[in-house]
Parts: C-alpha cells; structure tokens; sequence
C-alpha cells in the first residue's frame, strides 16, 4: 500500500466512523474531551490511533511518525469538528466522497511531511509511550509508533 492510499483510507475510515449514526456522537464527544486537559488529550489521540491507523497501517507494514499520526489527526479532527459540532457550511453539506477527495491531500502531506530540526520525543509528563532522547531527524531516518528510532 502506497502511502497515497494510506491517507485516503484513513480519511475514509474516520469519516466512516463519523457518519455512522451509531458511532457519530461517540467520536464527537471523545474529540471534545481531548480539550479538557494534557492527559485527556493524550487518551484520545491513543483512542483515535487504535480505532483509526492501527487497522490500517498494522496488516499494510507501515511505520508512522508519531508526530506525523498527531498532525493527520489533527487535521481530521478539526474538520469533523467543523462539520458536525459547527456545523459550519458549506463542510456541513458537503458530499462525503467530495469531503474525503478534498481532505486526503491534507492528510496525505501530513504523514509524509519532512521533519525539520530537533523535535523532542515526548514530553516527561504527558507521554504515553518511554521517552525517548531528543534527536535529530532527517528524511532518512523513521521514527516508529514507538518514538524510538529505527
């Protein structure tokens, strides 16, 4: 799977999951908490990995950046929020094949967006996963769901 087809089948996933009337309110409400807090925050973007890259990259042999999945998500979320808690127009009415062919580039850009200078791994009190030293990262290098790198 090309990473081209990875951003729009994570797209379409996470849509799928927002038009879905049963689980519609569920993701609306676990974006929403994510600004209650660092530690809320960090649940959520676990809760969106599993639900959302995990069964897709997992079974595809993929290896993302964690800051890469934070942006995609981010860019993501903020459009659902746009779309279903704002309601925000013309997003609101828009197609869902139009809404995934106009965000899949974004999110595209996002997971394959070149690191530049030092980003530190995590942050000692909001990490999910072991911290990792601060590095430097460069197009040839991965930085794994880990945070270690390869």
């Amino acid at each position: 799977m090309t990473m081209d087809d990875f951003a729009e089948k994570v797209t379409r996933r996470f849509f799928g999951f927002c038009e879905n009337q049963r689980t519609q309110a569920a993701v609306i409400a676990t974006i929403r908490s994510a600004m209650e807090g660092e530690g809320r925050s960090q649940k959520v973007f676990r809760r969106l990995n599993r639900l959302v890259f995990v069964p897709l990259a997992g079974p595809a042999g993929l290896h993302v950046s964690t800051v890469r999945l934070q942006l995609a998500l981010g860019t993501l979320s903020a459009a659902a929020m746009m779309r279903y808690q704002m309601k925000l127009e013309p997003l609101a009415s828009m197609d869902l094949e139009d809404l995934v062919q106009a965000l899949t580039p974004a999110v595209r850009g996002a997971l394959q967006a070149e690191p530049v200078g030092e980003i530190e791994a995590w942050d000692d009190e909001a990490a999910p996963y072991p911290r990792a030293e601060p590095h430097r990262l460069d197009a040839r290098r991965q930085w794994k769901l880990t945070g270690r790198l390869s």
